[in-house]
Order: C-alpha cells, then sequence, then structure tokens
C-alpha cells in the first residue's frame, strides 16, 4: 500500500518559534524600559527615603548608645561620624548602617540651616584627611538634635524634603503629610 505524499502537516518548524521567542523578548524589552524606575524623581524618591532612614537611625543609636552622631554632607555624598570621648574629635563611623553614600549622579543634596542655604564641599575623603571633622548635623546622647532641613534635588527639578526637628524626629516630605490630613 502506497502512503498519500501530502500529508498535512502538524507542529511548528524552529523557524517559527524562535521568530515567537524573539518578539516576545523585543515586547518584553520594551515594557521594562518604559516601566523602569530610572526616572529622575523615583530616584530622588529612593535617595530621601534611603536618607531619612538613615537619619532615624542615627537618632535612635545616638540615643540607645549614649554617644554623639553627626552628619557630614557635600552636594553628591554623605558621611556619619562618631564623637570619640576621650580625644574629644569626630571621628568617621566604621558602622555598616553609617558608611559613606554617594547620591546618584542626578541627585544633588541641600542643607538649610537657620533659614540659611549652606552647603559645606567635602574636597577629599574624610577618612583621609588630618583635617579636623565638624558635622553639619548633629544626634545627641539626650535625645537632642539639630534642627535642619534637607532637600534632594534632580537635574529635572523634582525634589523630597527631610525635615528632622529638635528632639530628632525625621519626616519626609512634611508637606504632602499635612495636606493628607
Amino acid at each position: 500500500m502506497k502512503k498519500n505524499s501530502t500529508s498535512t502537516q502538524q507542529g511548528f518548524t524552529l523557524i517559527e518559534v524562535l521568530l515567537v521567542v524573539l518578539l516576545i523578548g523585543v515586547v518584553s524589552g520594551i515594557v521594562l524600559l518604559a516601566a523602569s524606575p530610572n526616572d529622575a524623581s523615583r530616584v530622588v524618591a529612593n535617595e530621601a527615603e534611603r536618607l531619612a532612614d538613615a537619619l532615624s537611625l542615627a537618632s535612635e543609636e545616638a540615643v540607645n548608645n549614649n554617644q554623639q552622631i553627626g552628619l557630614l554632607f557635600d552636594e553628591k555624598s554623605y558621611y556619619f561620624l562618631t564623637l570619640d570621648e576621650d580625644e574629644q574629635k569626630w571621628l568617621v563611623s566604621n558602622e555598616v548602617a553609617f558608611a559613606q553614600h554617594e547620591l546618584a549622579p542626578v541627585v544633588s543634596l541641600h542643607l538649610a540651616k537657620d533659614d540659611t542655604q549652606k552647603v559645606m564641599a567635602l574636597d577629599k575623603d574624610p577618612k583621609d584627611t588630618q583635617q579636623a571633622l565638624t558635622p553639619q548635623v548633629l544626634f545627641l546622647s539626650s535625645g537632642e538634635s539639630s534642627s535642619v532641613v534637607l532637600e534632594l534635588v534632580s537635574e529635572d527639578g523634582s525634589q523630597q524634603k527631610i525635615v528632622v526637628d529638635d528632639l530628632g524626629t525625621v519626616t519626609l516630605n512634611p508637606d504632602e503629610q499635612s495636606n493628607e490630613k
């Protein structure tokens, strides 16, 4: 018996499968790029949240460990310092939670202290310098702190505000929180 040479084809060819996989990959890539959190406002929000958390932790650690903690920063990075009670000088903190942090390239940090804008530039890594380090923001073991307003601003103008009051309470975007009430 002779088989019919015109049998119907079932399934997909390898080329068809590869084209579908390629198409899915391209569409997935486009979707991921469109939904990427790399836009400047999201980056500023992430940096502000990170700094606010670090400041809250510094306030708590100062009270719990009976030590003085300071924050020293410029427009692109910040460091936490601890006061060496014996030598009466500020030292760069060696705790992991208070490690130096470089801000994202599109973000700059500004300090408004006593209603005046003041930003100090760090020319060198504080660990490498012999000059005396003086923090711009203090968290004392008594629970008190410097009253400051920090602004993180992106190149596209989006900004986040962090307020630290005299009692070490850290508030992220206080204007938004008061509007929600």
